[in-house]
Order: C-alpha cells, then sequence, then structure tokens
C-alpha cells in the first residue's frame, strides 16, 4: 500500500454513530503514521449529528493533537436536489474543509437526473472542497456530468474506503470514477470515512481501486502533508490557530 500520510474523512462520538473520542482518533492517528486527518463530522440534519453550535466551538480545538494536524470541518449533507446543504451559517467562517455527501437518511435516492442534479448543485457550491462516496450504488449518477463540474470547479473526488465494505457494490463505480479522474487530471482525496480508531489512515480497498484505475501517485492528495493546505491555500481558505495566547500577552498591562 502506498505510504498516505493523510486521511481525509474521519468522523467521532459526536457524530452519534461513532464509536471514539478527538483524542482516540488522534492517537490512533499518530500510531498509524498520520501527519494529517479531517475531522469531518456529519451535518446537523443527519439524525444524531452535532448540533450547529458543535462546529462553531471550532476555535477551541488546537491545531495539531498527539503530533497529527486536525483540519476542522463537516460532511455537508446534500439536503434536495438543488445542492442545498447543511452548513451551519455561523460556523462557515470556523471550517477548514468541507465536504459533501448524499446520505438516505437526509435525501432518498430518486432518479439518475434528480441524483445528479443533487450532487452537481454541491458542486458549483464554492464551499464545497470535495464530494464524497459518489460509488454508493443506491444513487444513480451520471459520473460524466459530475466529474466534468468537478474539474470546471476545482473540486476534488473522494474515493471512501469504507464504502467497498458498508456500501456493497460500490467498488466497480469506484475504479470507474476514480479511471475517469485519472483521464480528467482531477486530484483525488481518500478517505477512510473512520466510525473506529482503528480505521484511520488504513486504505486497503481505496488503494487498489487506484491500482486498477492507474491513477498517478500525482493526483492523490494524501500522499503529501503539504498537498491539502496548498490546495485549500489556493481557493483563499483561513485555517484556525490555537486561540489560547501567551500568558505574559494576557497580563501585559498589569
Amino acid at each position: 500500500m502506498r505510504p498516505y500520510v493523510l486521511d481525509g474523512h474521519t468522523h467521532t462520538i459526536a457524530s452519534g454513530h461513532a464509536y471514539h473520542t478527538l483524542l482516540e482518533l488522534a492517537q490512533a492517528a499518530n500510531k498509524r503514521g498520520m501527519k494529517a486527518i479531517c475531522l469531518t463530522e456529519h451535518g446537523p440534519e443527519l439524525p444524531g449529528a452535532p448540533v450547529p453550535v458543535y462546529f462553531s466551538n471550532y476555535r477551541i480545538l488546537p491545531p495539531v493533537i498527539e503530533n497529527v494536524r486536525i483540519y476542522k470541518g463537516i460532511e455537508a449533507n446534500i439536503m434536495d436536489c438543488t445542492g442545498t446543504l447543511d452548513i451551519p451559517k455561523r460556523a462557515l467562517p470556523r471550517m477548514e474543509v468541507i465536504s459533501a455527501s448524499l446520505h438516505e437518511l437526509c435525501l432518498k435516492p430518486s432518479t439518475k437526473e434528480k441524483n445528479t442534479e443533487a450532487v452537481l448543485g454541491a458542486a458549483e457550491n464554492p464551499n464545497v472542497d470535495w464530494l464524497c462516496h459518489l460509488g454508493n450504488p443506491h444513487y444513480e449518477l451520471d459520473y460524466e456530468a459530475i466529474l466534468q463540474a468537478a474539474k470546471k470547479y476545482n473540486k476534488l473526488i473522494e474515493i471512501n474506503n469504507g464504502s467497498f465494505f458498508i456500501r456493497k457494490g460500490s467498488a466497480q463505480n469506484c475504479v470507474r470514477i476514480a479511471r475517469r479522474c485519472a483521464e480528467l487530471d482531477i486530484p483525488i482525496i481518500l478517505g477512510t470515512d473512520t466510525h473506529f480508531c482503528t480505521d484511520v489512515g488504513y486504505f486497503p480497498y481505496a488503494d487498489r481501486a487506484l491500482d486498477l484505475a492507474d491513477v498517478p501517485d500525482e493526483l492523490i492528495i494524501n500522499l503529501d502533508a503539504n498537498r491539502l493546505p496548498a490546495y485549500l491555500k489556493a481557493k483563499n481558505r483561513h485555517f484556525l490557530t490555537d486561540p489560547r495566547p501567551a500568558v505574559d500577552d494576557v497580563f501585559s498591562d498589569f
């Protein structure tokens, strides 16, 4: 397997259906050799997901935990066929990464045309950085239209390692998507979709899919810790800093 240093899709107990804390996740990522992970909790419209203030309060998290850079973000839910997302407006300035996904509990699968319109709406949203688990067979999609939009609007495409065993039937779709990304020169980001910390940073299925699709290493965001921040900075995304000033600075007037 390639030497991955970033995981682009993780969850904690805050999601309502994962089984580890953020500290446990960071510790597991450090043990795996990850340099960075994306904390992409589910948007608030998914049952059990964090309330909006959870995302607004990201500012209290240090940028690095257990020697792992934590990119604070959201896996926003696509809510309708126009691509409306459930990103809390107040929290938007606190987001370092934003991904978008279709989930059956937020938008039931419909026709290929309507499913595709929903994803295209999300792709056009300037706040979105990448589109997640498009290989889900429950949603019939026009991959060509979506990938052309991703190219036009400078979106990354996720290949989701969890889809290969959670969303049965995703494998062929994921290889097809990855192969077309390689042909169109669209960068790919891998995500484990970790819901238990031992999965973090481990991409055996996605890695095999990239091999089958002949994706060059240059297009894989996860192979270099500098690729994701470079992409985000080019979009003028601002990163959160540790809010804790030096003690001397706080008491400089005394």
